[in-house]
């Protein structure tokens, strides 16, 4: 029998991130549910830290209510959140506790599965998410973020495959992010995976477009060793996002894989996902030119745009190439941090700072001072010692895992933000300041009312009284009567 590869559609999470700032609501995705969950898909990725911060922030939507509404849509598929080491889907950093509280209501909503992921690819700071994941009944797989720096080895990955092994979780994925890999480097890469972490656990891979190599990376790691491609749906794939799912499948088949993919189904999911665009104005994806530069200073393609937006705003629009060439500096200083997130936002923010001040780590903020004295776990290689002095000003460098020495936050929240309703509110309690929280309550509560005004009786009532030859009308169904006369002259 022919080897399956099966697929992680990322359309309702990386892949919208990527391309439309995270902003599909559930209105664009709830339609075409039903045909995704019968496409034949493993995985759907849902969550991740973007998209809950874009529920609250700009969507004025209820994450718990989203998650139901995918899951009454797409029982069969197993949907997949995305998880960050130390701050779970938020940035503080978090106690173990939290981890456990969030992964269990998640899962009470449908989510079966997590990928934990850490920004230093430290193993132990992913040990709490992967066993609150399996507290909570769901798959847990690990992360292992790919870079390019003289530590980022295929031995180094190896050494971290074997650490992850032992930690019991159900797979291990390749998570290029930062769009870095090279079809060279995925001839090596991938088979050093699959040996050193064996047979029995599922191997997933996963690119962005972003560097213009994505489908030919994909493509190239069908034969060597995965399970699980991670792709998106043709509309919402290439540019910063990741592989388009027809093209890889259709690949894949061509070279004696079994997919288990209805494409008629993939053609309604694209054309579903081509009309939203088209509707709301959202970008559709476009394939990328090659470009040689990401190699060197690795900035995420969503994060570039908001670099140069930052410049543009502040007049210095001339000062990008200097503030890429600063960033590629601080990661050598720094110990070659892997840029994503946050650890690239802070590489990145402190680079602008030593651009625009004219003085290098004249500014220095407060979580790249934690990175230096060890809360963000341990380096990929040492900090360059003098840097190592400025940032973090004589304070100790803890070798513990930092969320160990964090104190359990979860009751605590409890009793100085409660009482709460339900657990799902002490969740977002936990990730959001209650200045934040209120707002989005006001926003949810104006979109309420604004769709309660906005029927399409009142629609038509509005536009019969705009009519000047409309004197009188009359509606009735069941109970309800509506008449209206005019006065007009």
């Amino acid at each position: 029998m022919a080897k399956r590869i099966a697929f992680w559609e990322t359309a309702l999470r990386d892949a919208h991130q990527s391309l439309w700032a995270t902003r599909m609501t559930m209105e664009m995705m709830e339609d075409i549910l039903p045909n995704m969950d019968a496409t034949g898909y493993d995985y759907m990725a849902i969550l991740g830290s973007a998209g809950l911060e874009a529920n609250v922030y700009y969507l004025a939507e209820d994450p718990w209510e989203r998650l139901d509404m995918i899951q009454r849509g797409a029982p069969k598929t197993t949907k997949c959140v995305w998880v960050r080491s130390l701050n779970m889907l938020g940035w503080e950093l978090f106690a173990d506790d939290v981890f456990d509280l969030t992964l269990d209501v998640l899962a009470r909503h449908g989510v079966g599965a997590s990928a934990t992921m850490d920004a230093n690819n430290d193993t132990r700071n992913m040990m709490p998410g992967i066993e609150a994941s399996k507290k909570a009944g769901m798959k847990a797989f690990a992360s292992l973020v790919y870079s390019v720096s003289p530590v980022h080895t295929d031995e180094y990955y190896v050494k971290r495959v074997k650490e992850i092994v032992a930690l019991g979780v159900d797979g291990i994925q390749i998570k290029d992010s930062g769009a870095l890999l090279t079809p060279d480097t995925v001839r090596t890469l991938t088979p050093a995976f699959r040996e050193a972490m064996g047979p029995d656990l599922e191997l997933h891979f996963h690119t962005h477009c972003t560097s213009g190599l994505g489908p030919l990376n994909a493509i190239e790691a069908l034969s060597l060793g995965i399970d699980v491609m991670h792709s998106a749906i043709t509309p919402l794939a290439h540019g910063n996002s990741n592989p388009p799912t027809e093209m890889v499948a259709r690949e894949a088949l061509n070279m004696g894989f079994d997919v288990g993919l209805d494409f008629d189904c993939l053609e309604r999911t694209a054309e579903h996902f081509r009309q939203q665009a088209i509707r709301y104005g959202k970008p559709l994806g476009q394939p990328k030119v090659y470009d040689p530069g990401l190699y060197q200073h690795q900035v995420p393609g969503g994060m570039r745009s908001n670099l140069e937006a930052q410049l543009d705003t502040l007049g210095l629009s001339d000062k990008l190439p200097a503030v890429l060439e600063e960033i590629s500096r601080i990661r050598e200083e720094l110990g070659w941090p892997i840029m994503v997130s946050p650890l690239s936002q802070y590489c990145g923010v402190q680079a602008l700072f030593n651009v625009v001040e004219g003085h290098r780590y004249r500014t220095v903020q407060t979580e790249l001072k934690k990175y230096a004295t060890g809360w963000y776990g341990q380096t990929p290689a040492p900090i360059d010692p003098d840097i190592q002095d400025r940032l973090s000003e004589g304070d100790p460098v803890i070798t513990e895992r930092p969320g160990s020495l964090i104190e359990p936050m979860v009751e605590k929240c409890r009793m100085e933000r409660g009482p709460f309703a339900q657990d799902e509110d002490l969740v977002l309690a936990l990730h959001f300041k209650p200045k934040v929280l209120d707002d989005w309550h006001a926003a949810r509560d104006a979109r309420a009312h604004e769709a309660a005004a906005n029927t399409p009786m009142t629609h038509l009532v509005k536009e019969l009284s705009a009519r000047p030859e409309v004197s009188y009308f009359f509606f009735g169904k069941d109970d309800t009567r509506v008449s209206h006369a005019t006065s007009r002259r």
